[in-house]
């Protein structure tokens, strides 16, 4: 009786507050962390809390203070060392505990959404953060600041748009671009014969009706399609054993969108302005189940302006695997298969005003294909239909000039979404560097879309 009687009290407790939580005077749309002179604060407040230390962890322990409702929470702490945070909070349940990660840097702040934010979890105690470092023995931490917010909870799909595109992502693929569509073209998809096609007046083009006016350009039909980061690092080793990927033996392998088996990344923040979006996850081991989440963060931040996308990656890992020299996509793009003729510029005077491009017509996928790169010299390629006119989606990163492509199902689709359909067209800027842990690596890419001569100009307004 006392147990189902204190249930009751919990029920009561915690319930109103909740569903209070979701009125819009109630989220919090501003995010700082106050401290104090001494000691630590809790929401701008002299903290009441106890410090422990085991071995290399550090314990701040806060008793399990009701807070107020949160789903978010910041801390500002100073570092010489790479981090591993557990933090354990509670609300209508047991207490739980969620690890995360920190980076070296004085006075710094981190900021994260709960685990199960967007399945609308949100908790009202704190009971305690620990740390430990990741890449040494010892070092100088110290914690000066929680705060704890009340987020507004997001839909799964996020757009943006400007008059010339719309941009989207989706939250449980890692904030991994999911949609992009062309407002000026007048993109249209139609099938012909029982196969889709997709290029700008279609229906006029090919003398069929239109079955769809707006039309997504990314293939989202999983977790490894999308436009999205995904790297390389160490095969099987004393500190790391590989899963496979069919029949092959796959490397540790962070990927934004999630894994094989379609199980979501991690979204740890989302910043939405009205030309740009900036998201961070904490990827999945592309060849693992959901619960070998990989110790790493992914971070970017897409921006729309002058009949472009833009995206800043940035991404660290902190598993501390061995060091390997291995081959990146920087990004991996999937497009829609109906534009799968691959033109680029190979020649030896790029951006001097020479409009001799080189076209693939007929790329099939590895390993049939072997595994095809191509020098494009003005660092930018891109998948157009059927005719030398017509549209299509390019990709630009400066520096890089091998490109990795093929088509996966060549002719295979069939709706009039081939955004949600397998076969697929592939982009990858390449390059071959070493993965490290401990190591913050970052890049640039840019999209386009219109004709060749008009992603190519687009493209060159970013040439210095």
């Amino acid at each position: 009786m006392q147990k189902i009687f204190a249930f009751l009290i919990a029920l009561f407790t915690f319930f109103p507050s909740f569903i209070f939580s979701f009125f819009p005077g109630n989220i919090d749309t501003a995010f700082s962390v106050p401290v104090i002179d001494e000691g630590i604060a809790l929401n701008g407040e002299a903290a009441d809390y106890e410090i422990t230390v085991t071995d290399s962890v550090t314990q701040y322990s806060f008793g399990g203070v009701k807070t107020g409702i949160f789903n978010y929470f910041g801390i500002k702490y100073s570092s010489d060392a790479y981090m591993k945070g557990i933090i354990t909070y509670s609300g209508k349940g047991d207490a739980v505990s969620e690890e995360f990660f920190l980076e070296p840097g004085e006075n710094a702040e981190f900021y994260s959404l709960i685990d199960g934010y967007l399945e609308k979890v949100k908790m009202n105690k704190l009971y305690s953060l620990s740390f430990m470092p990741l890449d040494k023995t010892e070092c100088e931490f110290a914690l000066s600041g929680v705060a704890l917010f009340n987020r507004e909870i997001l839909r799964n799909e996020i757009y943006i748009e400007n008059d010339e595109h719309k941009l989207g992502i989706t939250l449980n693929w890692g904030g991994a671009l999911s949609y992009l569509e062309d407002k000026n073209s007048d993109v249209e998809t139609v099938i012909v014969d029982g196969v889709t096609k997709v290029d700008s007046h279609a229906s006029s083009r090919y003398g069929v009706k239109a079955r769809s006016k707006k039309v997504n350009l990314i293939n989202a039909n999983d977790t490894g399609r999308l436009i999205q980061q995904s790297y390389y690092g160490t095969g099987d080793c004393e500190q790391y054993e590989g899963s496979y990927y069919g029949e092959t033996k796959w490397n540790y392998n962070p990927v934004q969108g999630g894994n094989q088996y379609n199980e979501a990344a991690k979204i740890v923040d989302v910043r939405i302005n009205d030309d740009s979006i900036y998201i961070k996850c904490r990827p999945l081991d592309w060849a693992k189940e959901k619960e070998y989440i990989t110790p790493s963060y992914m971070e970017a931040t897409y921006s729309l302006s002058k009949g472009l996308v833009k995206a800043e990656c940035r991404f660290v890992d902190f598993s501390g695997y061995p060091d390997t020299v291995t081959t990146q996509e920087c990004p991996a793009f999937y497009c829609v298969e109906p534009l799968n003729r691959f033109v680029y510029y190979s020649g030896n005077a790029p951006w001097t005003g020479d409009n001799t491009l080189s076209y693939e017509n007929d790329l099939i996928f590895w390993p049939d294909a072997g595994y095809p790169n191509f020098s494009a010299t003005e660092n930018w390629s891109a998948f157009i239909g059927d005719f030398d006119d017509s549209f299509g989606i390019g990709l630009y990163v400066p520096n890089e000039a091998s490109f990795l492509a093929g088509v996966f199902s060549r002719g295979d689709c069939k709706t009039a979404d081939p955004a949600t359909e397998s076969p697929t067209s592939y982009i990858a800027a390449v390059e071959i560097y070493e993965f490290r842990s401990f190591n913050p690596t970052s890049y640039e890419f840019y999209l386009s879309t219109g004709t060749t001569g008009e992603i190519r100009n687009s493209f060159s307004t970013l040439v210095k």
